[in-house]
């Protein structure tokens, strides 16, 4: 994703990544994607970063792995919080995109699942 975002025109200081395995985070800090702000940190605890809190993303894209929507949900919603808000954090029009995976523990339906990321 790193190569088609620069490849679409977003420069490498433009790009963010939270993640929090270790090894992600070296492998995508060093060559051949260099990306200089990932955060060894859920995405809610980057996002509610002092050094994330106040910056105004214009996308978002969050993976759930583990075919939960819940862990998605909370995504979003640290994405809006009141206190990036409050920040100015929030740009006028933000595009948000997610994947969910059909490995879901619980057994609730694909369908049920985006529909409950969407509504977040």
């Amino acid at each position: 994703s790193t190569s088609a975002l620069r490849a679409a025109g977003f420069a490498t200081d433009q790009l963010h990544v939270a993640n929090p395995h270790a090894s992600t985070c070296a492998a995508l800090s060093a060559p051949p994607h260099s990306l200089e702000h990932v955060a060894h940190a859920s995405a809610e605890e980057a996002l509610a970063s002092e050094q994330w809190r106040s910056r105004a993303f214009c996308a978002a894209y969050f993976d759930g792995c583990g075919g939960q929507a819940e862990p998605l949900i909370a995504m979003i919603r640290a994405l809006f919080h009141e206190r990036r808000a409050a920040a100015a954090a929030l740009a006028p029009a933000v595009a948000v995109g997610f994947t969910l995976t059909r490995a879901e523990p619980g057994g609730a339906s694909l369908g049920d699942r985006e529909v409950a990321g969407l509504r977040a």
